[in-house]
């Protein structure tokens, strides 16, 4: 249960995953990992892949690490009983502002509609909030009701329809809200992009036709069929198409599938096509209009339009910056251990206004990033460099204050979430887009 990485053959600790076996024992981060059982792991060569096999194991077995601690030349044990390890899909909640709150959740899990209310909760009783913005940008989906379960929290009405399924040969299933909101959330912001699919684009869809926030960012993916898997007698299984997923406007989210090779290749036309950088680049095979509760006119069969479009931002992007963003995690790790000291006096709120990555830092992560393997322009590398300092920010910040530090930062130069602050701080957010 740790995040790590390998950094000149030695095993560094990012973090020990929260309620997960290793922060039980006393893990922390920085650590240096140098042996798993009876094996020297430290200076020697050692992949991913054969960390993992060490350290995975059975529920209730145990596994032995020595750890070196910070300039500590003994090593310490010990012990850590293997356990399930949690895995989050709500990735992070803050305050925007003074009213308006941020909750990322990156899947529809089995237990995100708890996490999603053990999130919001702190927001609303410590920090007053009135407003969210939910990221669902990226969301591949999952658990339909996990999504329907969410969305009863963002309705005080019952009965409201969320979404229904239906098939040649399936009955009508409707799924609604069940009155049981335990937080009176005012308005709320909903951001997509091409990769929200499936139960986030429920989401989104159903809190668009219900007119209940505004939707932002760029058209999801357009996934909305009911499949259910046959065990044949071989072992094998086969998986049919029973039914679509419909929202409140009557309107399917699916997009076409005829065309197997267009399907699969769907995003990368939108790419090519402009799609992602205009607006009046959209182009649906289904053109039906179809209407919201309150009579605004939305489109179905491919994805949800969202209300407010936002451009890709791929200015930044060319050779340099590709070449350079892989190398961030290391070289912001070093920078840590090597000051520590100096950070150590930054709360999130100084950091995030007064720290400032200057020419000699940057210098250092170009030397540190100069294998002799790429010599960049000038011109490409002042491009990249805004952003890549940014993102050389974000990272040093998560060291220092976890993943509410790394997204608190990010957030901070994000077009999506920054229109969504926008629009949330106007009078009337779905009429004045």
């Amino acid at each position: 249960g740790i995040e790590f990485m390998i950094l000149d053959d030695t095993i560094r600790v990012i973090s020990p995953l929260s309620g997960g076996p290793s922060e039980a024992v006393g893990i922390l981060p920085g650590d240096r990992i140098v042996e798993i059982e009876d094996s020297i792991v430290a200076g020697v060569q050692i992949d991913t892949d054969q960390i993992m096999e060490k350290l995975r194991g059975n529920k209730g077995t145990e596994v032995e690490v020595g750890i070196l601690r910070g300039h500590e030349q003994k090593v310490r044990h010990f012990t850590i009983t293997r356990d399930r390890i949690p895995v989050h899909s709500v990735d992070v909640a803050y305050m925007l502002d003074e009213k308006t709150g941020y909750v990322k959740i990156s899947r529809f899990s089995a237990t995100t509609s708890t996490e999603f209310l053990e999130a919001i909760g702190p927001l609303v009783e410590n920090h007053s909030m009135q407003d969210l913005v939910i990221d669902l940008r990226q969301n591949p989906g999952g658990y339909l009701r996990e999504a329907t379960d969410v969305l009863s929290q963002l309705f005080r009405e019952r009965d409201k329809l969320l979404v229904y399924t239906e098939g040649n040969s399936v009955n009508r299933q409707e799924y609604k809200t069940t009155g049981r909101a335990l937080y009176n959330i005012k308005d709320l912001a909903i951001l997509i992009d091409e990769g929200s699919a499936s139960a986030s684009e429920i989401l989104a869809g159903a809190i668009q036709d219900q007119d209940r926030g505004v939707i932002i960012g760029r058209r999801s993916f357009g996934k909305g069929l009911v499949q259910e898997q046959y065990r044949l007698r071989d072992g094998s299984a086969i998986r049919l198409t029973v039914a679509r997923y419909y929202i409140p406007s009557n309107r399917s989210i699916q997009k076409n599938y005829e065309d197997r090779t267009a399907y699969s290749h769907d995003v990368l036309d939108r790419y090519e096509s402009g799609e992602l950088y205009s607006r009046d680049s959209i182009h649906l095979s289904d053109t039906t209009t179809y209407l919201t509760a309150s009579g605004r006119k939305v489109f179905g069969g491919g994805g949800i339009i969202p209300d407010v479009f936002v451009p890709l931002d791929t200015s930044y992007l060319n050779d340099a910056f590709f070449h350079l963003r892989p190398l961030i995690p290391s070289y912001v790790f070093r920078y840590y251990e090597d000051h520590r000291a100096d950070l150590a006096g930054y709360d999130l709120a100084s950091f995030r206004r007064g720290y400032q990555a200057d020419e000699r830092f940057w210098q250092n992560f170009l030397a540190f990033a100069n294998d002799g393997s790429a010599d960049y322009p000038a011109s490409e590398l002042a491009t990249a460099k805004p952003r890549l300092l940014h993102l050389l920010k974000a990272r040093l910040a998560k060291h220092l204050f976890e993943d509410v530090g790394y997204y608190t930062v990010l957030n901070d130069r994000d077009e999506d979430v920054q229109k969504a602050i926008e629009m949330l701080h106007l009078p009337n957010p779905l009429t004045e887009n």
